[in-house]
């Protein structure tokens, strides 16, 4: 799917890395992103440590990827650096947002601006020129930052605060840039993975845009031999050619089944 802009998301916490907590957030994200028309093509878990989130969101930025969506590290404690890595990134410096910080105030009925606890202020910071959203389920915003051609939304690390500022700040984005129409078809073709996986790799590599995946664990044994299901999936910007586009590689797919002694059966699809 070469021609489909990339996203790549980032979970930063020590906490991820050492198993104390699971990350739920990628799993989630990825979902929705799939479902605007967009391709994943990293998942990352990254420590707390600011050398290493400027480097490896860095190496990014150079790849030239569409879109980057970190979770985590927006708190109020040291160890919180994401801010601090995005600021370095773009080389600018690390600037209180004083209308948040106004908003946090009126939340909490807080008087004096000196009465405003440093925690506080830690999460109303962002990158000079940065895009601050709100947060509607909590209090650390989502921080958005465009450097070259990569737009980054820093988000809180708490799932639902996550969800709540991707649906508000983050979802329209990613539609208006993903217009791409998606088409899934799921298929059964009777040949063990060992066989099949070659296949699949081949009609990849003569069909762009397009991505196949086989379920061993769904698996059904049959007389004869197993039922594996694969599901293919494409994408274009135009939704007749991407239908157009299914019915081709579906036929690549099914001549080179055949060629194998087998045959393909259509289970089900989804447009999305």
């Amino acid at each position: 799917m070469n021609n489909i802009p990339r996203v790549e998301l980032y979970s930063i916490g020590t906490e991820l890395l050492m198993g104390q907590i699971q990350d739920t957030n990628a799993w989630w994200m990825a979902q929705q992103v799939a479902r605007l028309g967009g391709q994943i093509s990293r998942i990352v878990i990254l420590d707390d440590d600011v050398d290493d989130l400027v480097q490896v969101l860095g190496d990014a930025v150079e790849r030239k990827t569409r879109v980057i969506i970190t979770t985590g590290g927006l708190g109020p404690t040291p160890d919180d650096l994401t801010v601090e890595a995005i600021s370095r990134l773009k080389g600018v410096d690390v600037v209180v947002n004083e209308s948040l910080v106004e908003k946090f105030m009126q939340d909490r009925e807080i008087k004096r601006r000196d009465d405003v606890k440093p925690g506080l202020v830690k999460m109303a910071t962002c990158p000079e020129g940065s895009i601050v959203h709100p947060n509607p389920a909590g209090v650390a915003p989502c921080v958005e930052t465009v450097i070259d051609e990569t737009t980054i939304y820093n988000l809180p690390g708490p799932p639902r605060e996550v969800q709540a500022l991707f649906k508000r700040s983050v979802e329209d984005a990613i539609a208006e840039i993903y217009t791409a129409n998606r088409v899934v078809l799921r298929v059964a073709v009777n040949l063990p993975e060992s066989e099949l996986g070659p296949i699949l790799h081949d009609v990849m590599a003569t069909h762009q845009n397009t991505y196949l995946k086989a379920y061993v664990a769904l698996r059904e044994r049959i007389e004869g031999g197993q039922r594996l299901p694969v599901d293919i999936v494409v994408r274009d910007e135009d939704a007749a050619t991407a239908e157009s586009l299914l019915k081709e590689t579906l036929s690549t797919l099914e001549q080179m089944v055949i060629e194998k002694g087998s045959t393909v059966e259509k289970l089900h699809s989804e447009k999305g």
